[in-house]
């Protein structure tokens, strides 16, 4: 097995160079690499990481460990809200043509959040987020009267699509040795079943939970988690009959004891706190399970002598 980075794509399945880890040490080896088999870690953002992206998976043969349908679909966060809406927070892309289209599309999130069964685990506020982001970055909450400034943000940055859901109050929803604070709780799916569950806590006076925002990261047992909160982390991942896949339901939960799935990721973070000997130990386990899951697969993929 080998490392490489989306620079060195040229073509399917093929990279100019690789590393690899030998006895302690990463090598590097300047000569072109292939495989059928790739366990990626994109978010592509950019038309070059798109189209590079694109380029390496478009030989038939060449083959992600992660199911594409599944990819595609936690990739997109509208698309997700779109199948998965009864297990999630309202959500609909924001129109950012003019300032009279964003408000047009607050009050359709307001109407859908009147339609929600739970409307009263909502506040006014509106969280405006990237519809295809990750690590908590071009996440924002306004007032419901801030339509105007909403449009003055996506003016800013063009090339994000945003959306908007209602905020969920949930800095009391869950709390770990009794300290409250605004938590989500993350279940690492693989082969169906679920290898691994954390937290992740938001400093104060902060909503945003990820580590890249400042929040903490802490390991947990499956028995430490809400049972409610599992039951239906195991109804989605059924619904989505992705057993193959390595995937992640990231959820929080209000402070009414309400569950709400956030969003799903097929590519979740594989590095640790140093600072924390447990977060190093819990994913240096899980990158050996992957490790374990590539080898295995290719092994059955190898022609027969």
């Amino acid at each position: 097995m080998g490392f490489t980075t989306s620079a060195d794509i040229i073509g399917p399945g093929l990279c100019r160079s690789f590393w690899t880890y030998n006895h302690g040490v990463w090598v590097k080896h300047l000569n072109p690499c292939h495989s059928h088999l790739i366990f990626d870690k994109f978010s592509p953002t950019s038309i070059k990481s798109k189209t590079n992206r694109q380029l390496l998976f478009s030989d038939p043969l060449v083959k992600p460990f992660n199911d594409p349908i599944l990819y595609d679909l936690f990739f997109d966060k509208q698309l997700t809200y779109n199948q998965l809406s009864q297990y999630s927070i309202p959500t609909i892309p924001l129109q950012s043509l003019s300032p009279q289209h964003v408000s047009d599309s607050c009050a359709s999130l307001s109407q859908l959040k009147k339609l929600h069964s739970q409307t009263s685990d909502f506040s006014t506020d509106i969280i405006m987020k990237d519809r295809f982001g990750a690590g908590g970055r071009h996440v924002h909450k306004f007032k419901a009267n801030q339509s105007l400034e909403m449009y003055q943000l996506a003016k800013r940055h063009p090339r994000v699509s945003f959306i908007i859901q209602p905020f969920t109050k949930f800095d009391k929803g869950f709390s770990y040795q009794d300290i409250p604070a605004s938590t989500d709780i993350r279940l690492i799916y693989l082969k169906g079943k679920i290898i691994q569950s954390y937290i992740r806590s938001a400093k104060a006076n902060e909503f945003r939970c990820n580590e890249h925002q400042g929040g903490l990261l802490t390991y947990l047992s499956l028995s430490q988690i809400p049972d409610h909160l599992v039951k239906k982390s195991n109804q989605i991942a059924k619904e989505l009959n992705c057993a193959n896949s390595l995937f992640t339901l990231d959820f929080i939960i209000s402070n009414r004891g309400n569950s709400y799935l956030l969003e799903g990721n097929t590519g979740p973070g594989l590095d640790w706190n140093m600072s924390i000997e447990k977060n190093e130990i819990e994913a240096k386990k899980l990158i050996r399970l992957v490790a374990n899951e590539l080898n295995s697969r290719h092994q059955k993929t190898r022609p027969s002598a």
